[in-house]
């Protein structure tokens, strides 16, 4: 693996999409340990993580780009620190080279498409984003996202564009996502496939996930196979009656240490990552309870519970969730974060009830100061 690739994109100062390029690969490493453990340290914590797995690929690695379409018609990267000011024909040398060459085509393909641009500021027109998702072979998804057409006429304006897309990429899946309200984020409300299925299926190590236009997925396809397969290594040698994955997801933990168990509950708050989660465990031929609630009020805790999982989002566990992990008290957790501040934080609550076995950082995020961190750890005796 190239250890010392730099960026030489003429915008990488004001984009912010890699921003450590200029910090050769080795360095980042390094920077990323020494500000996981200055972390810890500045908790009281004494444990140290020694140990980073470095990304299998840290150029074109991002299997996820979400591309702005401004007023004007620039297609690109938001310029850092200015959500209106679109960087046009700016992909970014982190994103995978398929997306790359379908954002290429996207951009040609606005020119021409006779569809109005989305104002963000006076929030009239169509176009407002491209988000494009590939697979470790090569499959692309691309979401055309737009405001709600205002007639009929309109409607059939936007279909007829969106289907000369798709013939410029016949073997790949083109969506047509409608925002109902002018937040300007980059999903929609409702979706309409245009061709071929509105999902990829990616597999890593060995199972399989559907990935739908906004799923959240490891955004790092050979990253995410570090990633499982450190937490696999960590739950290897325990095995029991009930497994709960907290935070689960579409389910990509939760599927491959199932197993392992009698009984696995996975528990997210959004309805439609439980419904993608009961598909991909569906696709594995794997039987699985899954529900939709918030991991602080749900009754997770009321019954034994011999490995818990989390996963949280970057702010961390909910204050009520860690109560009730206290009061559970598994003998095993495993804490996957992708947040090491958090992480430091939440160990020190618990460092009266668990002890670290084991703890890995994987570099998911080359070139910029992202690092997922996983520990395993055992519960104290009382």
């Amino acid at each position: 693996m190239e250890m010392n690739i730099t960026s030489s994109c003429p915008n990488k100062e004001i984009c912010g999409s890699c921003r450590w390029s200029h910090i050769p690969y080795q360095k980042q490493l390094d920077q990323k340990l020494s500000d996981i453990n200055s972390s810890f340290r500045s908790h009281a914590l004494t444990l140290s993580c020694e140990e980073i797995v470095p990304a299998p690929q840290i150029a074109h690695y991002r299997n996820r780009m979400d591309f702005a379409i401004d007023y004007q018609g620039r297609v690109g990267l938001r310029e850092k620190g200015k959500w209106w000011r679109v960087l046009d024909n700016h992909c970014c040398f982190i994103s995978d080279i398929h997306i790359e060459s379908a954002f290429h085509t996207v951009r040609q393909w606005t020119q021409k498409a006779n569809l109005s641009f989305f104002d963000r500021k006076a929030h009239t027109g169509l176009l407002r984003y491209a988000v494009i998702r590939c697979t470790k072979n090569g499959e692309t998804l691309i979401t055309i996202i737009t405001s709600a057409p205002t007639e009929e006429s309109e409607e059939q304006r936007v279909k007829d564009a969106l289907a000369e897309l798709a013939a410029m990429v016949p073997t790949q899946h083109v969506v047509w996502s409608i925002a109902d309200t002018v937040s300007d984020v980059s999903r929609g409300d409702r979706i309409i496939p245009i061709q071929n299925t509105p999902y990829l299926t990616e597999q890593i190590l060995d199972y399989q996930y559907q990935i739908h236009p906004f799923t959240f997925f490891q955004t790092n396809s050979l990253g995410a196979e570090k990633l499982l397969g450190t937490v696999l290594e960590f739950s290897s040698s325990i095995s029991g009656k009930r497994f709960v994955d907290l935070y689960c997801g579409s389910g990509f933990f939760t599927i491959p240490i199932s197993a392992h168990y009698e009984n696995t509950l996975g528990i997210e708050i959004e309805e439609e990552a439980i419904e993608r989660a009961r598909s991909n465990a569906a696709l594995n031929n794997i039987s699985i309870d899954f529900l939709a609630a918030k991991t602080e009020d749900s009754s997770w805790a009321e019954e034994p519970i011999d490995l818990l999982l989390v996963d949280p989002p970057r702010a961390g566990l909910h204050d009520r969730a860690l109560e009730q992990l206290k009061k559970a008290h598994p003998p095993t957790l495993i804490y996957v974060s992708c947040n090491y501040k958090a992480l430091a934080r939440e160990l020190q609550i618990l460092h009266g009830h668990y002890e670290v076995e084991n703890i890995r950082a994987i570099d998911m995020f080359p070139h910029t100061p992202h690092v997922e961190v996983v520990t395993l750890l055992r519960a104290k005796k009382a």
